[in-house]
Parts: C-alpha cells; structure tokens; sequence
C-alpha cells in the first residue's frame, strides 16, 4: 500500500459515452478527458495470484505484523515500483494517490489535475498502464527461463518503454484480463470511505478464507444495535457506500401514482447509475416504486440489500430469481427479528427506517446461540 497527500476535490466533467465492458462498466455519462478522481481495479487474467500472497490473521491486530497483509511476489513489486510512476511521467496531470495491490487484482485511486492530452482519456491512460505491466511480466518470465538454461527472447527498445498504446505482440498472453472497472468519487465522504475500503482489502480476503460462515445463512446478525437474520452475501454490509431507496405509493403533489410521475424516472434512473459505480441500494421494496428499482437491479446484477417483514429460518430460501442473486454475490437479505405487528403500515414504516439504520454502519456480528449455551 502507497499514499500521497491529497484532498477531497473533484469537479466532475461533461457526458461522454465509453465502451461498457461485461462486469466493466463505464459511466457512460461522464467526461473521462477532463478532471476527476477515480477508484480503478484491473484483475489478473483468470485470477492467477501473481502478484502475492495474503499473509497474516483476521484476529491480527491492525497495524501489527499479525494484521492480514500482502506480501509482494517478485512481479508485484515490479508492478509497485517501475509501472505504476511510469503513468505520471507519461501524463503529468495525472497523480496516483494511492495503490493497493492483492494477489489477483489492483487497485488505484487517481486524480486527474487538468484535461488528458487532446484525443485521450482515462481508458488510453489505463490501457498504457496495462500494456507495462504485461511487458514486465514478460521479461520476467524470459528471465526464469535464462536462469533455468532456456533461451531468452529478446525484446525491443520499445516494449521495454512500455509506450502507452502500445499492442501486445506474438503470442503472449496479457496480464489483465479484458477491461476495469472506475468508481467516480464525486460525494462528500466518498474518498475517506474508498480509502478505507483499499486498506481493509486483505482483512476481507482473509475473512473469507478463515470465516465461510459470512457467506451463508445467518440467524442471528446484529447490526447497529439491532438482530436480524439473513441469507445472502454479508460483505455488502461492509461496503463503503450505502443508500436508501425509499418511494411513497402516491405522489404527494398529484396524488398520482408515483412510479408513473417524471421524477420517478429520474430518480429511478439515477439509483441504477450509482449503483454501476458501487453503492449498495438498500430497501424493503415496499411500495411499486421501490419494487421497480429491486427488479431492475436484479436484472442488472447490481448490489442490493433487501429487507424484509417474513422471517428467515432454519430452513427458509428465497425465490429461485434471488437465490441466485444472493449465490452470485450482489444480494443480501434482511428479516429483522422484532417487527411492529400492529398494522401493515406501522411495519412497513418500521422497515424503512431499519433500511435508512442499515445505511450509516458498516459493523456486525454474528451470534452463535448454541456455542454460547455451550460454553455455559
């Protein structure tokens, strides 16, 4: 992990359609030749772990040797300390702030200072980058193979450059597996939130390996206070960047129905553009305004917490359409334990506001019953 000084500033830029990659998307509607700040994630083709290895426990304390942390391989580091400043020297107005590199992946917060040279944007920047690396990579292989007693192949002045648009040559394969993914950083407290989430990248990958459990079925779940179950992909609550989505059933100025007024459909379209970008949407999906917005999230493979007035038990599973949604990663269900039962509308009231609660925290902790009883 690397960090230069930086401050929470970015003035957007102008629409401009870019290539949406599968699992890559790009904010079509933003300007990426003009100033920004950015989250970028290239991954290794086919999740090879070439870059490292994740050392350390989950119970390590933070800061300490013990904590999860990557180790560098050989070809990580080259990637840390010779590819990575090579982006600054090819475009000045670019700074990267801040790098964290995983085994199979990297991540880089970037700013752009002033507008990409004329006829570039921020995906040639990426590309150039990519192209290095895959050429480091390369002369590393080469070099295994001079020290094994192979022949090595040379390479030209060129490709040693590592000249941005360059093409891979012959029949390598790349690095990077095909695209990345940018996440624009245009709201308060949304660079102290990546930052954060860059930094807790190994503790995460070392839970999943030390705690499978996270992944599954939950009966006891408390979250702010609060005790839930739940079926579905946990991390989502860790996720930096949470929000509600909340319609009324009517619009309160035409009494009309609120999925059929103007507003809805910008708002209804602004909720999906977040969450390409990353933020989970978080609702019981009460009225038919908030069950439009579940439904084409769903469609979209976009991350969602749902919450819901039916309990979760032992032996309880959603519909096969969110069954999926849950095994692929980019659901979590939410079935608080204690509900108002008075009226429909005091439970639906009660689940808005655990849905707003769920939004601002980011902590939970699961609940054994039958260890606790155990150890009595």
């Amino acid at each position: 992990m690397t960090d230069k000084g930086e401050t929470d500033n970015n003035n957007g830029g102008r629409f401009r359609r870019e290539t949406i990659h599968h699992q890559h998307r790009r904010s079509y509607w933003h300007d990426y030749h003009e100033p920004g700040l950015y989250m970028l994630t290239m991954v290794i083709e086919g999740r090879q772990r070439l870059f490292g290895t994740i050392v350390g426990s989950a119970k390590g304390r933070p800061g300490s040797s013990e904590a999860p942390h990557v180790t560098l391989s050989e070809l990580g580091r080259r990637v840390l300390e010779e590819e990575v400043p090579k982006i600054h020297r090819f475009y000045p107005m670019l700074e990267v702030w801040r790098v964290a590199i995983m085994p199979d992946h990297i991540h880089m917060l970037v700013r752009v200072n002033a507008p990409l040279p004329q006829g570039k944007h921020l995906g040639h920047v990426v590309r150039g980058f990519k192209t290095g690396c895959s050429r480091a990579w390369w002369r590393w292989q080469d070099e295994q193979v001079g020290r094994l007693g192979g022949e090595t192949p040379s390479t030209t002045a060129a490709e040693d450059a590592a000249v941005p648009e360059a093409s891979p040559s012959g029949n390598r394969s790349v690095l990077y597996e095909q695209g990345y993914h940018d996440r624009i950083i245009n709201r308060p407290g949304m660079l102290e939130n990546i930052k954060r989430y860059m930094d807790e990248n190994p503790l995460r990958a070392r839970i999943r390996q030390e705690c499978p459990r996270l992944m599954e079925r939950q009966l006891h779940l408390w979250i702010a206070g609060r005790e839930y179950a739940a079926f579905g992909n946990l991390f989502l609550l860790k996720y930096p960047i949470k929000e509600q989505v909340f319609f009324h059933r009517r619009d309160k100025a035409t009494g009309q129905p609120t999925e059929l007024t103007e507003a809805f459909h910008q708002e209804h379209a602004r909720l999906l553009r977040v969450a390409e970008e990353g933020t989970v949407l978080v609702t019981p999906g009460i009225s038919k305004g908030e069950q439009q917005v579940v439904s084409d999230a769903l469609d979209a493979c976009l991350p969602l917490i749902l919450l819901q007035k039916d309990p979760i038990g032992e032996y309880w599973k959603p519909s096969q359409r969110r069954f999926y949604a849950c095994a692929a990663g980019y659901l979590l269900i939410l079935a608080p334990w204690q509900v108002d039962d008075s009226s429909d509308y005091a439970g639906f009231h009660q689940l808005n506001d655990y849905a707003r609660e769920v939004c601002s925290v980011a902590e939970m902790r699961i609940v054994n019953y039958g260890e606790l009883k155990k150890s009595r």
